[in-house]
């Protein structure tokens, strides 16, 4: 039983003094060796992942994923809300318009000689225009 304990303790050893080689030498220039090539396959093949590693990460990447989630529907909430006011717009300024347009309407029907011109085309109204400019009348007199 020992056996096994010393040699997995040993391979362990062994694996973890290859992973720090290889690592060290990526961000270490001309310090290694010249018959020592290393690729990227010797970089990944030294990486040892184990369950406890992996384990003890599911904090983090489900904070990540939360994250995540939460920029993907903020930024559809936006889009919804920006949709929705430009719509509002539109419907303001259709609304504008027709204020407008009831306005100049009823502006144009209410003039003096409008009315005048529905009256005679009615010719039940006894108004006329009078011939002489107004006169006011002054109190002292």
């Amino acid at each position: 039983m020992n056996d096994i304990k010393d040699k997995h303790t040993e391979e362990i050893k062994t694996q973890e003094q290859t992973r720090r080689r290889l690592w060290g030498s990526l961000f270490t220039e001309g310090e290694s060796e010249a018959n020592e090539s290393k690729s990227i396959g010797d970089v990944v093949r030294s990486i040892r992942i184990d369950g406890q590693l992996f384990f003890r990460q599911i904090p983090l990447l489900l904070l990540i994923l939360a994250g995540i989630l939460l920029m993907v529907t903020n930024r559809y909430q936006a889009q919804q809300e920006i949709i929705k006011k430009e719509q509002l717009q539109k419907e303001v300024e259709d609304w504008r318009f027709r204020a407008l347009t009831r306005s100049s309407e009823l502006t144009t029907k209410t003039r003096q000689s409008q009315i005048e011109e529905r009256l005679k085309l009615l010719g039940d109204s006894a108004l006329t225009t009078p011939k002489e400019p107004p006169f006011t009348i002054n109190p002292n007199d």
